[in-house]
């Protein structure tokens, strides 16, 4: 175990920190408050006892047995998060998963390696496995050209930090991310057990850290889902994806997408669309674009309300529509320009940064190039479908 020496304790409004000095400093502040426990610990971590020694000292200290449960839990939390921080280096990482296998899941064209606890993968996401990725596999046997174009998820096991690490880059109720040179942080403050993950910015490998296990399955289960969400979309957006929040009907072996610019909730109307010949709902919630040649692919992803039997085959796109409520139904007399910033108002991929937003932006006006985008005021009476699907029809005869 390799141990960085530039770090030290510093206590401020009597808040112990763990924080790094000299050469440190590159690591943007990359320390944590501690407790007075993880105190204690630090000074053998430093000195290069492993996780047995340390309990034994914590344990000595406590007056407790070494091998108590709550020792052991103590200590083990502080050694992941002393490794997530990159305080120390270990060979052998203490996943919750197994260490070698990966369950596998193919998604858009792109695919995410699982390691961690069966039972917190979503069954939103058992339909992505693919013919050739029921069983897990050992990551010594993905060839290296595979590697470029797949994700790692690891779940382990750590104390919350909720602490911010690098830039604060986007602050919402749900979420806080955090950024440095390689890696985005992201906070869940109001999660049960995960609190925490890092992924990195090309979108290769995310870390998600579960503080407590004892949780009904189905609560972890959810939060492990929303985290590969956002994970997900990193990668995504790394290999040119960009996702949309929307309605997703398919209609004539064409894929359109139907986006809120103005908060109204369109399930009824796409609902009643889909009720029409030829006309069929995939999906309601987050959908991948990617230009394929000369066309524009959309993907089903697992995060949706609707999921399409055939997962793995992308439809080709006929359309991105933004709908705005209106008494009355008709075409908006807005620019070509306007059309896809309200379009783009639809758009679920990052927009962390300047270079984020930009890229999201220039690819639904690239996107035009290929189909209509088209803005569209209407009611969500008959004659809406009426009109909507008028407006389809004449773009398929164009």
């Amino acid at each position: 175990m390799k141990v960085r020496k530039e770090y030290m304790i510093k206590y401020i409004e009597g808040v112990p920190y763990l924080l790094p000095y000299g050469q440190g400093i590159a690591l943007q502040f990359q320390g944590t408050s501690l407790d007075e426990d993880e105190v204690f610990l630090w000074d053998y971590v430093k000195q290069g006892y492993d996780e047995d020694a340390c309990a034994l000292e914590l344990a000595k200290h406590l007056g407790m047995a070494s091998d108590s449960e709550a020792i052991r839990d103590k200590v083990t939390a502080f050694f992941l998060m002393l490794e997530n921080i990159e305080v120390i280096n270990r060979k052998n990482k203490r996943l919750i998963g197994p260490l070698a296998d990966y369950d596998v899941f193919e998604i858009a064209g792109l695919r995410v390696l699982y390691n961690g606890p069966r039972e917190y993968i979503a069954p939103e996401l058992q339909l992505y496995r693919g013919k050739s990725a029921m069983e897990p596999v050992n990551l010594d046997s993905i060839l290296p050209e595979e590697r470029a174009f797949m994700q790692r998820v690891e779940v382990v096991m750590s104390a919350p930090r909720l602490m911010g690490v690098g830039e604060l880059i986007t602050r919402t109720h749900q979420v806080i991310v955090y950024a440095d040179e390689r890696h985005y942080y992201y906070l869940f403050p109001y999660n049960h057990s995960l609190h925490e993950m890092r992924v990195r910015k090309d979108g290769s490998k995310a870390v998600l850290f579960i503080s407590d296990m004892n949780l009904p399955d189905d609560e972890i289960t959810a939060e492990v889902y929303e985290a590969m969400h956002q994970s997900f979309l990193i990668l995504a957006f790394a290999h040119g994806k960009f996702a949309f929040t929307s309605w997703l009907l398919q209609y004539r072996n064409r894929g359109y997408l139907f986006v809120s610019t103005d908060g109204t909730n369109w399930n009824e109307l796409t609902g009643r669309l889909a009720d029409l010949s030829e006309v069929k709902r995939c999906n309601h919630r987050t959908d991948l674009l990617e230009i394929d040649g000369d066309h524009v692919n959309v993907w089903n992803l697992p995060w949706g309300s609707f999921l399409d039997e055939d997962v793995n085959r992308p439809l080709e796109l006929g359309g991105v529509i933004s709908l705005k409520h209106s008494t009355t139904n008709h075409m908006s007399g807005r620019s070509t320009s306007d059309c896809i910033i309200f379009a783009a108002m639809g758009l679920a991929s990052p927009m962390y940064s300047r270079e984020l937003t930009e890229g999201n932006i220039d690819f639904v006006a690239n996107v035009n190039r290929f189909v209509p985008i088209l803005r569209i005021h209407c009611n969500q009476t008959q004659d809406a479908i009426t009109y909507l699907k008028s407006v389809i029809d004449d773009g398929n005869r164009n």
